[in-house]
């Protein structure tokens, strides 16, 4: 006998009394919770609102005026609201997000509009929350909290959301009628926090067990949001059954077959059962039942099988996948499965395999990658999407440049199927103007002007035209919201775990800042200044404490380095004053936080109440789950800035750390090491009550950062270039230093900079200084030198080093000369090359030499390698300009070009060993290697051909030989070949130098030298 969860469900919502303005003839469809929303907004003037449902055609609203009311008619719910937020902005001129509204500034009789407005949705598919998104956000929020997610939602025209909340108890009910007790699914199950990674099948059984009454909170909650999505038009996309199952379910269903999914970022993850299998049928329908007792019914469902690396084992994928859908159809005839666009998701055999007409997928890549879609996702509806935030980091960014462009390139594609827009941030209560500006792709009828647009967000923003706040968001549009690549912003490093090397907080973050952030903070006396008359609204303080907070973060990047290098110098004084300051900026992180309930941790850990849940949440901001997880990667994932996080976390333990680096350098001992794992599981498990009303007047608290960071202005910062790059004797060059002020608070006064040669470089420079009597917040200008190569080098380079007494900063020249015939060059990382006899120096930079990328710079000969031939030589020195930085010898039938098929190369690297890389399929990428770990330069390599097969080989003295790997080349070709170099640097624009002699070519002509 099946047995069923007991589970107390909340009786439909009561409709909320319309206003007596919406009172009149029939309409075709119900617009009382339209009205009902309007009320909670503004409720003194909501009876100022007419609303006037259309006839469903499409999806459009108009507004005007109906004597002295505003008068909204629409063919949908949605719609109707998009129409009255459209109202709100372009009238009204107020806004109203999930991070405060300026509604305070609306009149108490409502403007009416001068003209009509009318607008037809852009796209059909208006889909919002990621997957984490109730774990980011927040899995223990309140219904007041989600009922304002909601309206804000629908306000924008959202019309599908993903509600995982409640799934569990799907689950639950859904096994125990397979044999498993209640006991059992609530161990496996893991607590909310956690469980959106459960349901994508990742991981289970964490931090603690669910309660049954847990269990009965949730899906009594799950329910709520459910009721009110569809009161207010809005499809809610529930979790589909794609074979996620309890262990040992093959032992309790004959016929089940089930495949180990292995581990996920230190996770193990649930088993999955083979949807061809006949149980798998047996689930689905029993799930889907119990979906639909408990929430209803619904016409969207989301799943992503074999999610992050997932493992079919012996099943076919595209057999499993039709399975899946066809026990979606069973049950809900006609359902669109919803897939979220990420990594290799979904599969191309999942797609070969499903009727494609009745899918979504939800695109999470859209601003990452200019990728066809309609080749990649064929004949497949697809929302163009963002994740501009990634585990609720509190970084300000977005990238709407690229959402402009693509959104409406891709939108006018002969034969496209882009028919959406998808608000994926991992954590949903940030970015307010990101949210605003994806939405809106939505109700805009072509590309609009981004600086007109963060103009006129500025004046609506706070309920009123300021020119202070037009010049702040004028900065953060053309900082901020203009990322380049992706909408991923750098995070701080002041919740990073403690290194003087850290170069992010989360592991798999931008490593550097992606945006200018002296332009950046000119925002921030910008808002300081704005009319008093509009600080008083909630969109106003949130801004100001984020503006605030962002510049405050974007410091930490600028100060790490040079805490760095005062104790790699062993100044402890200096090292001392550096730690102070970062101390006090973190203690002002605190108070700036602590303004606004938004940043504050005490909320967030009051929301869960029970302790255990409580430890779940500090968990997932924290260590994020076991000491494999932390190890593997998760450690400080979900980092933010947030007051009390700051304070009992993030200080403390800085404060640990540089303290017992001022105590190593004062005692001339080697620095401790700390288990930070341990010491974030402990903190994890505190019971200490923090605040949950915020303190401080933001404004003041803002003014007091401004005050300090004036105090304690940045450096001036100092590069050089020499051009040409090469000098031989008697040459001369020209090396310019480019200064700039990037405080973005203090004019520099009385800068001299300084440029000199070292003394066996045979060089000399003039003048000998350069004076700078001013530079104005943000001003850059440039000290010219003249370098003149008078006397013989000791070496293949020579270092100059510029200097202020803030800076310093070196340049690299080539003391050799140019590279002789019959060797030729090619470049394609912007690289200059210098030969004297047999040895060799390339120089350059290159963001990777892999797959279709490839950067790099090559001293090369044409018909070098022969059949029976070989290429010797010896990588002497290598700059480490990233982990796979290249230097060694590169072969191909043609080297005039990048895109010839048969193109390999091996390799020395500061990280990777001996690498050997060849295209394996002569489509001219390179997409197989091998390697030898523990090398590095100096080292010899050596390519040997033996008819088309080609073998490669390294060694730490020119006599024993270690064989890496072999590929076969494109047959009977013969092979250009030379040496090579990347800097690899992954787009940081890093340059390096590679070193080469005795470079060699048996077989063929000539050896590769000058002779």
């Amino acid at each position: 006998m099946r047995r069923f969860l007991a589970l107390t469900l909340p009786l439909a919502l009561l409709a909320t009394a319309a206003p007596s303005a919406l009172a009149g003839p029939p309409q075709p469809w119900d617009t009382t919770s339209v009205g009902a929303l309007i009320k909670r907004l503004v409720p003194a003037q909501a009876d100022q609102v007419e609303l006037h449902a259309l006839p469903p055609a499409g999806e459009s609203y108009d507004v005007d005026r109906h004597g002295r009311n505003v008068r909204i008619s629409a063919t949908t719910p949605s719609a109707m609201l998009a129409g009255f937020n459209a109202y709100l902005e372009q009238v009204a001129r107020v806004d109203v997000s999930w991070n405060g509204d300026s509604l305070a500034r609306l009149p108490r009789i409502l403007p009416t509009p001068n003209h009509p407005l009318h607008q037809a949705a852009t796209v059909a598919n208006r889909f919002a929350l990621n997957d984490t998104d109730d774990g980011y956000t927040g899995a223990y929020r309140t219904w007041a909290e989600w009922e304002h997610e909601i309206d804000v939602l629908a306000l924008h025209g959202i019309n599908e959301v993903f509600v995982p909340v409640g799934a569990e108890a799907v689950y639950v009910d859904t096994f125990q009628q397979f044999g498993y007790s209640e006991s059992e699914l609530l161990n496996w199950v893991p607590q909310p926090s956690h469980q959106p990674w459960w349901l994508l099948q990742n991981m289970s059984s964490f931090p603690a067990a669910m309660t049954a009454g847990q269990v009965r909170q949730r899906a009594d909650l799950g329910r709520k949001i459910i009721d009110r999505l569809r009161d207010l038009g809005i499809t809610p996309v529930l979790p589909g059954y794609f074979g996620t199952v309890p262990p040992g379910f093959a032992a309790k269903a004959p016929g089940a077959r089930t495949v180990p999914q292995g581990n996920w970022v230190g996770f193990q993850r649930p088993d999955w059962l083979d949807p061809t299998s006949t149980p798998f049928a047996d689930v689905a329908r029993a799930f889907y039942a119990s979906s639909e007792r408990l929430f209803g019914r619904s016409t969207h469902y989301k799943m992503d099988l074999l999610h992050e690396g997932g493992q079919p084992g012996p099943v076919p994928v595209g057999a499993a996948s039709k399975a899946v859908q066809d026990a979606l159809q069973a049950a809900r005839p006609g359902a669109t499965w919803v897939f979220l666009g990420w990594q290799s998701n979904p599969r191309p055999d999942t797609l070969a395999g499903i009727d494609r007409s009745r899918i979504l997928i939800v695109d999470g890549l859209s601003d990452r990658t200019d990728q066809n879609r309609n080749k990649t996702w064929p004949d497949s509806t697809y929302a163009f999407g963002s994740i501009w935030n990634f585990g609720g980091h509190t970084t300000i960014g977005a990238a709407t440049t690229t959402w402009e462009d693509r959104f409406w390139r891709w939108r006018s594609e002969t034969g496209g199927t882009l028919d959406g827009i998808a608000v994926m941030p991992e954590a949903s209560d940030n970015n307010p103007a990101a949210f605003e500006y994806l939405t809106g792709l939505a109700w805009r009828s072509g590309p609009i002007e981004r600086d007109s647009w963060f103009k006129d967000w500025s004046q609506r923003r706070y309920g009123g035209s300021d020119p202070a706040s037009a010049t702040a968001w004028a900065a953060i549009g053309k900082t901020a919201y203009s990322l380049a690549g992706s909408s991923e912003a750098q995070d701080g490093l002041y919740a990073a775990t403690p290194s003087l090397t850290a170069d992010s907080a989360a592991t798999w973050s931008p490593g550097s800042m992606q945006y200018d952030a002296t332009d950046f903070a000119t925002a921030l006396p910008a808002l300081l200044s704005v009319d008093r008359r509009l600080r008083g609204n909630a969109a106003y303080r949130y801004d100001l404490m984020d503006v605030t907070r962002q510049v405050l973060s974007n410091r930490s990047r600028t100060l790490l380095p040079r805490l760095k290098a005062a104790y790699d110098a062993k100044d402890l004084t200096t090292f001392d004053k550096l730690k102070a300051q970062w101390l006090d900026q973190m203690a002002l992180l605190e108070q700036v936080t602590a303004t606004n309930r938004q940043t504050m941790l005490g909320p967030w850990l009051a929301n869960a109440g029970d302790p255990s849940l409580q430890k779940s949440a500090r968990t997932i901001l924290t260590i994020w789950g076991t000491r494999a997880g932390f190890n593997a990667g998760l450690s400080d994932y979900a980092n933010r800035e947030w007051s009390g996080l700051i304070s009992t976390y993030y200080a403390p333990r800085w404060k640990a750390y540089l303290d017992d680096l001022s105590a190593a350098l004062r005692d001339n001992r080697a620095p401790s090491t700390f288990d930070w794992y341990q010491r974030g599981a402990d903190w994890t498990a505190s019971t200490t009550p923090l605040p949950q009303k915020p303190a401080g007047d933001i404004h003041q608290v803002a003014q007091q950062v401004v005050s300090y960071l004036t105090a304690h202005p940045e450096p001036i910062t100092l590069t050089a270039t020499a051009t040409p790059a090469s000098v031989p004797d008697g040459a001369k060059t020209t090396v310019t230093a480019s200064l700039r002020n990037v405080d973005p608070f203090q004019t520099a006064s009385d800068v001299n900079v300084t440029l000199t040669a070292p003394a066996d470089s045979g060089l000399t420079v003039e003048p000998a200084s350069v004076a700078v009597p001013r530079l104005a917040p943000g001003e850059r200008t440039t000290a010219s030198f003249t370098v003149t190569a008078t006397g013989s080098a000791a070496h293949l380079t020579a270092t100059l080093t510029a200097r202020t007494d803030q800076s310093a900063a070196s340049v690299r020249v080539l003391r050799a000369g140019p590279v002789q015939e019959p060797n030729r060059t090619l470049t394609t990382n912007n690289a200059v090359f210098a030969q004297s006899g047999d040895s060799y120096l390339i120089e350059g930079a290159g963001n990777d030499m892999w797959g279709t990328t490839k950067q790099y710079g090559t001293i090369y000969r044409q018909n070098a390698l022969v059949a029976g031939g070989s290429l010797t030589t010896r990588v002497v020195t290598q700059d480490r300009t990233g982990p796979w930085a290249r230097a060694g010898l590169v072969i191909s039938p043609d080297l005039t070009t990048t895109s010839s098929a048969g193109l390999a190369n091996v390799a020395i690297t500061p990280d990777n060993g001996c690498v050997y890389s060849w295209d394996s399929d002569g489509n001219g990428s390179l997409d197989q290697y091998r390697n030898v770990t523990g090398r590095t330069a100096p080292q010899w390599l050596r390519l040997t051909r033996d008819g088309d097969t080609v073998t490669a080989a390294c060694s730490p003295d020119g006599t024993t030989w270690t064989t890496i790997a072999s590929s076969v080349v494109p047959a009977g070709s013969v092979l250009d070949g030379g040496l090579f170099m990347s800097a690899a640097n992954g787009g940081a624009g890093t340059r390096g130098a590679a070193e080469f002699t005795g470079f060699s070519s048996s077989g063929s002509a000539r050896a590769l030298s000058g002779g």
